[in-house]
């Protein structure tokens, strides 16, 4: 075929439409125009026989749900295809509503529903230029068409529908109602649906603050979004506010003062906002939560303009992920996991689930299931403690080839693969994490009653029924989300509360549909948590988690599972328990060598630990833990720091610790029977009585000198004799110099 014969049937072609577009205008004016009355009652009757209640499905539009941090800011907006705010009328400027009306149905007031008067304008003016240059639709008409159907059907039969369920829509509503259903349900481009978010999207303000040149400028969008989208065409953007405005002077809406001030206004607009997600790791585990709950679902969360008010904490949020990616800071190190929560309420206030939501979106705070190495001891303890175990029993700390119930063989060795300590005390060996002693414990005290403990306690990943879990050996790990609960129960007394992102859900008028209040449930006796928190903070003075010391009252257990593929490091203090793992997302990568060294629990886990722990309570009270000794049911006994057993005047570190009545150690310390060869303590700068009391203390005898030195304070330690950090025999005399001063 020529090119001239592919004109021509194209021309051909467009002639046959127009000629159709017209035959449908004219079909229309004449069933509505002729025969309002008796016609348009007939038309309403069949149609409505036919066709769903638009009045019911005009009640609910869809509207973006929100969902906030524990601060009210805003987090995200969640939405299908529909970016959506409703607001009623009066919260609309008068501009907006006044612009809309006059490009779009000017006779909005007068009508019905449908416009016979509009059709045969539209009708002129379309035949006058031979296509379609002005709709005949009016607002409701094109409400109904919103909410009903969105294709761009235009066959007579569907016009007919239109003007119908129109006609009926104003018997129901009236005028207000029915531009206020209109202005909530408009699309404006952009996935924009509403005045009130295209108004916020574009200009950066709510509807009711917009100026005459806004307002003209998003009404002229609504006939063809894709063509008038300030951000797709400004140019043309700008024509089409003109035009609308032009349209507002000829019907008086405005001065024509307003109309020169209005049109001289350049046309500015606020650049389309990336969309970026503030903890967006918390964020997809609340919507997450909220998919998979009957009472929600995809329909509610999408379309359903909830408010969703969340536990995070935005300044521990950043704290958690500061100290994650500032440890370990290269390209190629392994991914952290952080996960903080109040253990009074089970709120969460601090999720980091990996280094980039946008390259990897699998959630290693909740989603993660890894080995948790010797962090699982703890729950050993605690079921042991349970049963009336003494912290202070001793157990043999050697290798061992340990006979299992189905006839097999365990081979346990310790983490150093030495020959152990000898006999040690449960208190000294969770310090030291020691296999060999958790291994024996748990045949000890069975493996169902350890499983029974630690669900109880929090875990919520199904526990394999075999005596390897003591030191970590799970079939599917579990994840930082359960350790940071579970450790959390220990932190509060013994009481377990379940963890919750939300602390409320309502709707978008404000009715409360959903409320969390805390239901803790008891666990363990609030004996053993606080023998469990007795111990566990020795971990971090003097144990495998020196790391995490944070100069205040804390406590907390390392896991490295075999290889190095994970480690762990979870603890608390009075206000937060938070667990850290630290390990590559794809699993089964060693970590052998990470800046330089292995990652074991104790490494970077507890130093990204104590590092968001700090910088969480910087400038809070000191808190201390609470005690149960005056109950009755606990003492407290000086005890040797190393050998857990009564002190001998040799012992160099002497701790009060926490016992169960008739469960106090009784022999005295085997370690420091005789004097031994020790550090002498530096005291220089110390005043005299600190000085005198840290020598006494480490079993020193001390000697005072003084002397005139008008160059330091009186009572102060000028030097001393032998020097510190001098290896010496316990009872060696310490010279000190103190001065008197000037």
């Amino acid at each position: 075929m020529s090119y001239r014969a592919k004109v021509n049937r194209r021309r051909t072609t467009l002639r046959k439409k127009r000629i159709n577009t017209a035959l449908i205008a004219i079909a229309c004016s004449l069933l509505l125009f002729v025969g309002a009355g008796v016609t348009t009652f007939g038309i309403v009757y069949q149609t409505l026989q036919s066709e769903p209640d638009i009045t019911k499905d005009t009640a609910a539009p869809a509207q973006t749900t929100k969902i906030y941090a524990a601060d009210g800011t805003l987090l995200t907006e969640l939405f299908y295809e529909q970016d959506r705010e409703v607001v009623p009328l009066k919260s609309i400027s008068k501009y907006m509503q006044m612009a809309t009306i006059a490009i779009e149905d000017e006779r909005f007031y007068q009508h019905q529903g449908y416009d016979p008067k509009g059709i045969m304008r539209a009708l002129s003016a379309n035949l006058k230029t031979g296509k379609t240059v002005e709709g005949a639709s009016t607002i409701t008409q094109q409400y109904v068409k919103t909410v009903l159907d969105e294709t761009t059907d235009r066959s007579v039969n569907n016009k007919l529908k239109e003007a119908g369920l129109a006609y009926a829509l104003e018997k129901k509503y009236t005028k207000n109602q029915i531009l206020e259903k209109y202005l909530n349900s408009i699309y404006f481009g952009q996935s924009l649906y509403g005045v009130e978010t295209a108004s916020q999207k574009y200009f950066g303000k709510s509807a009711k603050d917009l100026t005459l040149s806004e307002g003209a400028t998003l009404a002229g969008i609504i006939t063809s979004p894709n063509v008038f989208s300030p951000w797709i065409n400004a140019e043309k953007a700008k024509g089409r506010r003109d035009e609308v405005l032009k349209k507002m002077l000829e019907l008086k809406k405005i001065t024509r003062e307003e109309y020169a001030g209005a049109v001289a206004t350049p046309l500015t607009v606020r650049p389309p906002q990336k969309t970026t997600t503030i903890a967006p790791y918390f964020v997809e585990y609340v919507k997450q939560l909220l998919l998979n709950d009957p009472k929600f679902g995809d329909k509610k969360v999408f379309k359903g303009g909830l408010r969703i008010y969340t536990t995070i904490d935005l300044n521990l949020q950043r704290k958690a992920e500061d100290a994650a990616w500032n440890v370990l800071d290269h390209p190629d190190d392994p991914s952290v996991s952080i996960v903080s929560v109040d253990p009074k309420t089970g709120y969460i206030k601090a999720m980091v689930g990996g280094k980039d939501y946008d390259t990897n979106k699998f959630n290693l705070a909740t989603q993660g299931r890894r080995q948790p190495g010797s962090t699982f001891k703890v729950f050993v303890l605690a079921a042991a403690l349970e049963k009336g175990t003494s912290p202070n029993k001793t157990y043999d700390s050697s290798p061992a080839n340990l006979p299992l119930p189905d006839g097999n063989v365990w081979k346990v060795r310790n983490y150093s693969d030495g020959p152990g300590r000898g006999m040690m005390t449960l208190r000294s060996a969770l310090i030291s994490s020691v296999n060999c002693v958790f291994a024996r414990l748990i045949m000890d005290v069975g493996v169902t009653k350890v499983v029974q403990v630690a669900e109880k306690m929090g875990i919520t990943t199904e526990l394999p029924p075999y005596p390897a879990i003591a030191l970590g050996g799970l079939d599917t790990g579990v994840s930082p989300l359960e350790m940071a609960s579970a450790y959390g129960t220990i932190d509060n007394g013994g009481m377990y509360t379940p963890t919750t992102p939300i602390v409320k859900i309502t709707d978008a008028n404000g009715k409360v549909l959903m409320e969390s209040k805390p239901k803790p449930a008891k666990a363990i006796e609030p004996t053993t948590a606080a023998m469990m928190t007795d111990i566990m903070k020795d971990v971090i003075n003097y144990g495998t988690g020196v790391a995490a010391n944070i100069g205040r009252p804390a406590a907390g257990k390392t896991g490295t599972a075999e290889e190095y593929r994970d480690a762990w490091f979870a603890g608390f203090t009075p206000e937060l328990s938070t667990a850290v793992w630290v390990g590559y997302p794809q699993g089964q990568v060693e970590m052998y060598s990470v800046h330089g060294i292995p990652v074991t629990g104790g490494s970077f886990p507890a130093r990204i630990w104590g590092k968001f722990m700090s910088a969480a309570l910087d400038g809070q009270p000191v808190s201390r833990f609470p005690t149960f000794s005056k109950q009755g049911d606990l003492t407290e006994v000086r005890v040797c720091a190393e050998s857990g057993e009564l002190p001998t005047k040799y012992c160099p570190r002497v701790i009060t610790r926490l016992f169960p009545k008739n469960g106090e150690p009784t022999d005295t310390c085997s370690i420091h029977a005789t004097p031994s060869d020790i550090p002498i303590p530096t005291v220089v700068g110390m005043s005299e009585q600190d000085a005198i009391d840290a020598l006494k203390g480490a079993v020193f005898k001390p000697n005072v000198k003084r002397v005139a030195d008008p160059s330091v304070t009186a009572g102060q330690v000028v030097s001393q004799t032998p020097a510190g950090e001098a290896i010496a025999t316990q009872d060696t005399t310490v010279t000190i110099t103190v001065s008197n001063g000037p």
